[in-house]
């Protein structure tokens, strides 16, 4: 499993669980009969649920994908300008997609404690 199939993985679960909650919106539950009544959320705490909205994890996660995606595109840029000796060309891909790399690493790294993470990803 390369790095790029093991993220769209990860995002793929990622998206799923933020689908499910987004579309997961009911009334309040009941306990012993009763309206569940919820106590009010503090500033600081409504502040990081709305940060992690299901709509926000979604455009983070397209957001994430893009990036991966690029990877992937300018690696086969990369290999086909060095296998044709385009030298200049691949010189300059090769500095970007080194920048790109350093990011998808660093996005594999929250995912460490999948079974299928690989330790030579660690940047």
């Amino acid at each position: 499993m390369t790095i790029t199939e093991f993220l769209i993985a990860r995002l793929d679960e990622d998206e799923s669980i933020a689908r499910a909650a987004d579309s997961a919106s009911s009334p309040p539950g009941e306990a012993h009969g009763e309206p569940a009544v919820a106590a009010p959320f503090l500033p600081e705490q409504q502040r990081h649920i709305d940060r992690w909205s299901a709509t926000r994890v979604l455009v983070d996660i397209a957001a994430k994908r893009t990036i991966v995606e690029t990877y992937e595109e300018l690696g086969r840029v990369l290999a086909k300008a060095s296998d044709s000796g385009r030298v200049d060309e691949a010189a300059v891909t090769r500095n970007l997609f080194a920048g790109l790399q350093v990011a998808v690493l660093a996005h594999a790294m929250v995912f460490a404690d999948h079974p299928d993470y690989r330790a030579e990803w660690r940047s």
